[in-house]
């Protein structure tokens, strides 16, 4: 059963570790920690029968949503988390006007995930990545 619920300094670590094992150059746990001090930032945590399996960060400044990074594990993926939290965000979130990310343009499960919710590309950004490189696509939802 997938779980989600608000970071907080329970669980901020729990969020840390999953953005360590999936991401080559993470957020520090002091970023997250700070995160929750920070009135336009939003994480989510998502927890598959208990256990923390992914993740959802985003800032919310001035009626648009910007999602930071979005990660589940490894061992939980095709479980509809990434997919449970972008609803979560999107029901949390019903104020704001648009949302919008970057995504590997090699993401291709990514990419097609985000325009069921309506994402569309709206650009590029080269070489936006590192490790390896790599150009973003940019992409975006009005609401």
């Amino acid at each position: 059963m997938i779980e989600i619920t608000p970071m907080n300094e329970d669980n901020y670590k729990a969020v840390a570790a999953i953005e360590a094992a999936c991401f080559s150059q993470p957020w520090s746990e002091k970023t997250f920690f700070e995160e929750l001090s920070n009135p336009n930032a939003h994480t989510y945590l998502a927890l598959d029968s208990g256990e923390a399996a992914g993740f959802l960060s985003v800032w919310e400044i001035c009626g648009e949503v910007s999602i930071n990074n979005i990660a589940v594990l490894g061992k939980h993926r095709r479980k509809g988390i990434a997919r449970a939290l972008l609803e979560n965000m999107f029901n949390d979130l019903k104020e704001s006007e648009s949302v919008t990310l970057e995504v590997r343009r090699s993401n291709a499960a990514a990419i097609a995930l985000y325009e069921t919710f309506g994402f569309e590309k709206v650009g590029e950004r080269k070489n936006f990545y590192s490790q390896p490189a790599e150009d973003a696509v940019l992409m975006t939802r009005k609401l």
